[in-house]
């Protein structure tokens, strides 16, 4: 996400591409549909893609060098928003080859990003039956540079901003700006460049993920041969 117009678009966001089984989108009711968004070895820094998760099990591990405040607001997020939906959150006290996303925290200087989502390359990764890009491993960072620090200023402003990291990692993409997603203005903590915006989904965001991952996925194996 970026501080306000001084800095690039912040945070990739997740996207939508569904083909095959109807999805949300079908009804025509706007909001970010889900999907994989654009390759992630883009020569840009830093990296960031967004993926979708391997099946309705989103299991999350919070990194030691995430602050104590910020990783309850993690799980804030994962509880509030995303619980609620088709998505069953799980926390991850060690990282095994079940967990979907690898949250961390760091100075990572002014490089245009408060927080991003990448796949790297040697995660376990592959193709679902819809088309999309699933990672696993998907790298979730907050960058603690005190040029962000609005993102972090308060319990909201961090819970809105892991809300739309998290988002990013399981296939939801940005309103409101570039990529745009046809639809309403509405409370969502997908808006970008909001550092105090909604700490939670609209409807919409929640009928994607419902309509997404609603079983069964058919989703390609689990193996590292895919990479």
């Amino acid at each position: 996400m970026r501080a306000g117009k001084v800095l690039p678009a912040l945070v990739l966001l997740v996207l939508a591409a569904s083909g095959g089984a109807p999805s949300p989108a079908s009804a025509e009711h706007g909001g970010a549909e889900l999907g994989s968004l654009l390759d992630c070895n883009r020569p840009v820094t830093p990296p960031r893609c967004v993926s979708v998760g391997d099946d309705d099990r989103h299991h999350v591990y919070i990194d030691a060098s995430v602050p104590a405040d910020l990783a309850e607001s993690v799980r804030r997020a994962m509880r509030e928003a995303y619980e609620p939906t088709a998505l069953r959150m799980i926390e991850d006290d060690q990282i095994t080859d079940r967990t979907d996303v690898l949250v961390f925290a760091a100075d990572w200087g002014q490089n245009g990003a408060a927080g991003w989502v990448n796949c790297p390359p040697d995660a376990p990764q592959g193709t679902n039956a819809r088309g999309d890009r699933w990672c696993r491993h998907q790298e979730l960072h907050f960058n603690l540079n005190a040029r962000y620090f609005a993102f972090f200023a308060d319990d909201d402003s961090r819970t809105h901003l892991a809300c739309h990291e998290i988002g990013h990692s399981v296939g939801l993409r940005h309103w409101g700006n570039p990529p745009r997603t046809d639809g309403p203005a509405a409370a969502t903590c997908m808006h970008a460049d909001t550092p105090d915006g909604p700490t939670t989904l609209h409807q919409f965001d929640r009928d994607h993920i419902d309509a997404y991952y609603a079983r069964p996925l058919r989703l390609a194996p689990r193996c590292h041969s895919e990479l």
